[in-house]
């Protein structure tokens, strides 16, 4: 949930701290206190960590508030239809993220970081959702916005400064770390270090067929390749297929939400006037008029660039008076007349000339008339990952529908049929219209062709976090065709595997030469010394593309001064590497500096992983209390135990 929010409402440093005030909302800082009948930190506790403790009315208040975000991403409106596995194991991660909170606060205590109320202050007056329509923190707006969301002034106050001293204590880690110069040395040799050689391509055309081929030799070709001379096989299949677009359409989206993400996107919705804007900036006042004069005699303005290349130019198109840096250019500017050339007039600056192109009047685009746009962005942000949530309840559906006409629509799986040929398309010769991208058809083709008919339908793990599943319930196999309606073509591939076998042999002859001396020795005085290419260089970071990615990977693979033989799906390629080269110094400048920082990303990455260790180590979890975890998580989903199993 912290995760999607962030992504919801955080689009800048500012956007971080007004993200904080919606999801303390949620991880247990001031939901309200439902389960206060439960008990309290005085009487008992579900955890203690260290002298802190984790109070039912903590576990319960997270563990309420997660459990809906739960049951959105899987497709269910009522928390209490969840699975009960499913609620055990929200609840296990919900109260391990709780027991992390509060050794990272004790260790801040063991570090000695006390955060000062000033700095508390800051933080609160630089969040925007405390603040006026004139960007300032405003006492009423603060106290309006924590009582819709039902969170009491000190519980802020608490949060934010053990937010503070957490960053304080976590915001540093890893800024030390240095990767090893021998490691990275290794890498960079690795994959900037040069390979030389030389290379030929035998192209299969190059083949020589001796004679014309006799009727024996057609007819025994095409008794021996009947594939290559039946109609078409085509095959009817019934799927259902799950997309993170098909997904993002089932998805319920509380209008609270929406109406958060309203406010914070009030920039978008509520747009006062708007002007495009052509500016010359000049130092010197007479050079200004000069430019002012030519301009209202109807020059454009690229000629008037052109013709006064010392002065600034700018275009600043649809802005907003608050958006222009230049005080006094925004003031005339939004005080002068549209397409009328103005000035010169004295900023800060400099001296400005400008032309008012376009002029948009304030509009605002009312909550209702952006619901749609809006849901579809918390849709489409929150799709992936509904996505894989589902995907247990997808497997369970499949495996009870033999038939696959049983799949619970709200799954946001997407079904359809008919009968299509390998490639995809169907008896009128249109491609099939299978649901998803070009990669997402083609593995379900390929999957209909293999799959045989009638196969229990199975879910198919696609690509980009897709799933589909299918079953093949007509099979019309393709039929031999007649010798002599295929003559032609039994001809020319006949000719071609002639061709082909011919190019083989004399690739072959080459390449044992190559082997006993080397490539270019091979080639002296053969016809194909024309097409070598000497001294190809290449590294793994700069390869040739012109080669064939097996050919790349041949060169790596074999020692300076050995040869290779190549088949790509229209000719043999001859190796012989002749040197090894070090890397080039400006990649041993650039790449090193990426490898050294990619490294050191990675080892970062890990700091947090040993840290989560290091502090439960030094401050074990203790005195469990089962009994209160369990009443927690059953009056958290009283009904999860009846819910889809």
């Amino acid at each position: 949930m912290i995760t999607t929010l962030r992504h919801l409402f955080v689009n800048s440093w500012a956007g971080r701290a007004a993200a904080l005030l919606i999801f303390l909302a949620f991880i247990g800082w001031g939901v309200g206190d439902v389960y206060s009948n439960m008990g309290t930190a005085s009487s008992n506790e579900v955890v203690r960590v260290g002298e802190r403790s984790i109070t039912p009315d903590d576990f319960s208040r997270a563990l309420s508030a997660q459990l809906p975000v739960v049951a959105k991403q899987i497709g269910l409106a009522d928390p209490s239809k969840l699975p009960k596995g499913e609620v055990e194991q929200v609840a296990r991660q919900t109260l391990q993220n709780l027991v992390i909170q509060n050794e990272t606060q004790l260790a801040a205590a063991r570090a000695g970081m006390v955060v000062p109320d000033e700095l508390v202050r800051q933080e609160i007056f630089a969040i925007p959702a405390f603040h006026n329509a004139a960007g300032k923190f405003d006492r009423s707006v603060f106290n309006d916005r924590l009582a819709r969301i039902g969170l009491s002034e000190g519980k802020l106050l608490q949060a934010i400064r053990e937010d503070i001293a957490s960053r304080g204590l976590l915001q540093g880690m890893g800024q030390s770390v240095v990767a090893p110069s021998s490691l990275t040395e290794r890498m960079l040799s690795f994959d900037a270090s040069q390979r030389v050689f030389d290379l030929v391509q035998i192209l299969f055309a190059s083949g020589t067929v001796p004679a014309a081929p006799t009727d024996d030799q057609l007819h025994r070709f095409y008794d021996n390749h009947p594939q290559m001379f039946r109609t078409t096989e085509y095959r009817h299949a019934k799927m259902v297929v799950m997309t993170p677009e098909s997904v993002a359409k089932t998805i319920e989206v509380p209008d609270d939400v929406l109406h958060r993400l309203y406010d914070f996107q009030a920039r978008t919705y509520d747009v006062p006037e708007t002007r495009t804007l052509q500016v010359l900036t000049f130092t010197d006042q007479a050079k200004a008029e000069a430019a002012a004069n030519a301009w209202k005699s109807g020059i454009s303005w690229d000629d008037i660039q052109k013709k006064f290349p010392e002065a600034a130019a700018v275009s600043l198109p649809s802005v907003r008076q608050s958006d222009i840096p230049n005080p006094e250019l925004a003031k005339v500017a939004f005080a002068a007349p549209a397409d009328r050339i103005s000035g010169p007039e004295k900023t800060g600056m400099g001296w400005v000339v400008f032309n008012i192109s376009a002029v948009i009047a304030p509009h605002k685009t009312t909550f209702e008339q952006a619901k749609n746009d809006l849901k579809t962005q918390v849709q489409n942000q929150e799709a992936g990952e509904a996505l894989q949530a589902r995907q247990k309840q997808f497997q369970d559906a499949v495996a009870g529908s033999s038939t696959l006409e049983q799949i619970p629509s709200d799954l946001g799986a997407i079904p359809a049929a008919g009968t299509l040929d390998s490639n995809g398309m169907t008896q009128d010769g249109l491609p099939a219209p299978i649901p998803g991208d070009a990669a997402l058809r083609q593995a379900i083709v390929h999957q209909i062709f293999t799959q045989a008919k009638g196969a229990q339908p199975t879910v198919v793990n696609g690509p980009n976090g897709t799933a589909f599943s299918l079953l093949v319930d007509e099979v019309h196999p393709g039929s031999l065709k007649p010798f002599d309606s295929v003559r032609d073509q039994v001809v020319q591939a006949w000719t071609a595997e002639q061709k082909h076998h011919a190019a083989d042999l004399r690739a072959t002859v080459l390449f044992n030469a190559a082997k006993a001396a080397t490539l270019r020795k091979a080639l002296d005085g053969q016809p194909e010394a024309s097409a070598l290419r000497q001294d190809v260089t290449v590294s793994r970071v700069h390869p040739d593309q012109s080669l064939p990615q097996n050919v790349l990977r041949g060169v790596f693979g074999l020692k300076p001064g050995t040869s290779g033989m190549f088949e790509t799906p229209d000719a043999f390629w001859l190796v012989n590497v002749t040197a090894d080269k070090p890397a080039s110094a400006e990649d041993m400048k650039t790449l090193g500096g990426q490898l050294s920082g990619e490294y050191v990303q990675s080892m970062r990455s890990d700091i947090p992983v040993a840290l989560n260790a290091a502090m439960e180590k030094a401050v074990p979890p203790s005195h469990i209390n089962m009994a209160l975890y369990n009443q927690v998580v059953t009056a958290a989903a009283p009904a999860a135990g009846n819910g889809a199993q």
